[in-house]
């Protein structure tokens, strides 16, 4: 008997469990749009609370689980901690217009789920254990799955949610967000998939660059007109609209947690208020010229019941603060209405497009998920640059309009002028006669300063000259000495000659020819240096050609330091000084005006024979010894000339001053000061620099450099 009653009920079992587990027919005629099939809303699914790993089997008991669809849970399946978890179960078979058709599965729910399909995990979405990971379902991909045509097929899906009730939607819980927790798609949705995910790329770059953009023009008009409110309060909806494209899109660029997707949510959404209300507030400045305590109310209750409806699912305090916000707006609108037209027009469509992209996105997502899939992002688009976009064209006519006071009132200045100029044309030739008489007073005076510098110039190029001269005539008085003697040695030799000859001697009147040969080569060899010499004083005194030829750089000042040191002991014979050279030989020819490049290295020298016998004669240290060094030195490209003193050396408050005109530190009537500033021009005209490093008290070092390439 106990055996029958165990058949009998093991009979009954198997028949509710096979009238509780029918399987669902599915054909491609059940895809919807991009190739999707919403399995949650399917009938015979059936869920068991808890969970048991046994339960992903295909062939276990479920008698004693109850017909219920995903779209119908809610909140009563948490537990004390706020969780929700249970095993759904969905027998299905697909026919065989799905032969040649890949299929996938997505999920496009927060909540971790485990999917099994015939007892195999097929993917876990999130983590459904401890600790629990919820799901970003945002821009991911399908998961491609084998179904065999004709077959049976169990789906079961773990699905884990868990958190307090402070949420803003997905499991807080609606049927028609549940609709497509779970979906079979066919290759048409992965294509809809990628391109929705550059979609959301191409817009979110848009939004977050365009509102960027805007940001910055609008807090730069900010900047430049600090004292306009208006620019103020348009600058901060910048800033507000910004940081909504931002905390909107942010989700797409970055694969975040369900926390951080809550936080993330809240802001958009307080920011998503703040935008459409502070419309409100600039629209009223804009009006009336100040910001009433009504629409600071309005925006504080709609953003804090708007935060409310998405934290608690309760709407109804929202409504009423927006009710309240489109009554003031129509209080305004209607109060105003002569008022508002131009620029102002603008402000209002500020508040009003946005108001309706937000209506027309709210109402795609609770009644056509489709419409909502295709065309989110260029509604919210919309709603994020439409305020921005008006406010801008806003300013642009304010601009316009104040541009055209600006040419009304012009044209009555112009008007006004035009009265006046005949007035002020009599002012104009008396103002031209007293400005020919003053510019010919100036010119003539400008005449006579070119012929006192060109006196001061000569001035100091003969001072030049005459230091040159000394040097030269003390260097010309040897080869001329030379020249005398040897002049007076043959003169007694050709008397030798003859007295030898008398006697017949002619072997010793050879010997004195031979003498008298030499004496004579003597003399010419002096005489051509006294004749370079000349001929070396006759080219510094002529006027510079000013062409450029090559030259033995170290000649050049090897000479005309012994001619400055010369000159400089022709006045002062109790001045002596020590001379150094050390010359780059590698150096060889450059092309320079050697007359010029004579002056400079001459006017360099003499300063520093001066500083050095200045110092001696105010030294009381019997040790000091004048030295003056003169070096070359080649390179790469370029060849430097430095003088080298240890005389006085150059007080810092006046280093800066030296080569200015008419500059010196030499008492009254020992200097011009143009010689700095004319071999400052000369190495500058050169191509060259000409550079001073000084220490008071120890010395100076003037250096020229040349550039050689410059010089070819």
């Amino acid at each position: 008997m106990r055996n029958l009653c165990y058949i009998i009920f093991s009979f009954w079992s198997s028949v509710a469990c096979y009238a509780q587990d029918r399987v669902i027919p599915i054909s491609t005629s059940d895809f919807r749009s991009n190739e999707q099939i919403f399995l949650a809303p399917l009938d015979n699914w059936l869920f068991h609370q808890g969970n048991d790993d046994s339960w992903a089997n295909a062939d276990i008991d479920v008698s004693d689980w109850k017909l219920m669809k995903p779209t119908e849970l809610d909140t009563s399946l948490e537990d004390e901690t706020g969780r929700i978890e249970g095993w759904f179960r969905l027998s299905f078979i697909i026919d065989s217009s799905f032969s040649e058709i890949p299929l996938s599965l997505s999920r496009n729910l927060w909540a971790a789920t485990d999917v099994y399909l015939d007892g195999k995990l097929v993917y876990a979405f999130g983590n459904t254990g401890n600790p629990y990971t919820a799901y970003n379902p945002i821009l991911k991909y399908p998961i491609p799955i084998d179904l065999e045509v004709g077959k049976e097929h169990v789906l079961a899906v773990h699905v884990v949610d868990y958190e307090t009730t402070f949420t803003q939607r997905e499991l807080r819980l609606k049927s028609t967000n549940l609709q497509n927790f779970i979906n079979l798609t066919g290759p048409g949705y992965s294509h809809w998939v990628e391109k929705d995910i550059k979609r959301s790329y191409w817009y979110g770059g848009l939004c977050i660059g365009i509102a960027a953009l805007l940001f910055f023009l609008f807090w730069l008009l900010v900047v430049l007109n600090p004292k306009q409110k208006i620019f103020w309060l348009i600058a901060v909806m910048s800033t507000i609209v910004l940081l909504y494209a931002i905390s909107f899109f942010y989700s797409y660029f970055y694969d975040i947690s369900y926390e951080v997707e809550k936080i993330r949510f809240l802001i958009m959404i307080t920011l998503q208020g703040f935008t459409v209300v502070y419309g409100l507030i600039i629209l009223e400045w804009v009006l009336k010229n100040k910001i009433s305590k009504i629409s600071i109310i309005i925006l504080i209750a709609l953003i804090s019941t708007s935060t409310f409806a998405h934290l608690f699912s309760i709407s109804w305090p929202f409504g009423i603060a927006f009710t309240g916000m489109l009554g003031y707006l129509g209080y305004l609108l209607v109060r105003f209405r002569n008022k508002i037209k131009g620029a102002q027009l603008a402000v209002v469509a500020s508040i009003v497009v946005p108001i309706i992209a937000m209506t027309v996105y709210i109402s795609l997502h609770k009644y056509s998920l489709n419409l909502y899939n295709e065309y989110e992002k260029p509604i919210i688009a919309l709603t994020i640059l439409s305020a921005p976009f008006m406010l801008m064209i806003f300013i642009s006519m304010r601009l316009k309009e104040v541009l055209k006071n600006v040419e009304d009132e012009a044209k009555k200045v112009m008007q006004v002028t035009e009265e006046k100029k005949e007035l002020l044309s009599n002012q104009n030739i008396i103002l031209e006669q007293q400005v020919k008489e003053r510019t010919a007073a100036l010119k003539t005076s400008l005449e006579n300063l070119k012929a006192t510098q060109s006196q001061l110039i000569q001035s100091e190029k003969m001072a030049s000259l005459g230091e040159l001269t000394a040097g030269i005539a003390h260097e010309i008085q040897n080869p001329l000495n030379f020249v005398n003697n040897f002049s007076e040695v043959s003169s007694e030799l050709i008397a030798e000659i003859d007295e030898e000859m008398a006697n017949g001697d002619m072997e010793e009147v050879k010997a004195i020819l031979d003498d008298v040969k030499q004496n004579l080569e003597k003399i010419n060899h002096h005489g051509k240096r006294a004749d370079a010499i000349v001929k070396g004083m006759l080219q510094h005194s002529r006027k510079s050609t000013a062409e450029k030829e090559p030259t033995d750089i170290n000649k050049l000042a090897d000479e005309y330091l012994r001619l400055a040191y010369h000159g400089l002991r022709a006045k002062d014979k109790s001045f002596n000084a020590t001379l150094e050279t050390n010359f780059d030989e590698s150096i060889g020819k450059i092309n320079v005006i050697p007359q010029d490049m004579g002056r400079v290295i001459l006017n360099l020298i003499t300063n520093a024979f001066y500083a050095t016998a200045e110092r001696k004669k105010a030294s009381e240290n019997e040790d000091y010894k004048p030295t003056v060094s003169v070096t070359t030195k080649k390179l790469k490209n370029t060849v430097e000339i430095a003088v080298k003193d240890n005389g006085t050396g150059i007080p810092k408050s006046v280093v800066e001053k030296i080569f200015q005109p008419f500059f010196t530190t030499k008492p009254t009537g020992q200097g011009t000061g143009l010689g700095l500033s004319m071999s400052y021009d000369i190495i500058k005209t050169h191509g060259g620099e000409l550079n001073v490093d000084t220490k008071e008290d120890e010395g100076t070092t003037f250096t020229i450099q040349l550039i050689t390439n410059q010089n070819k």
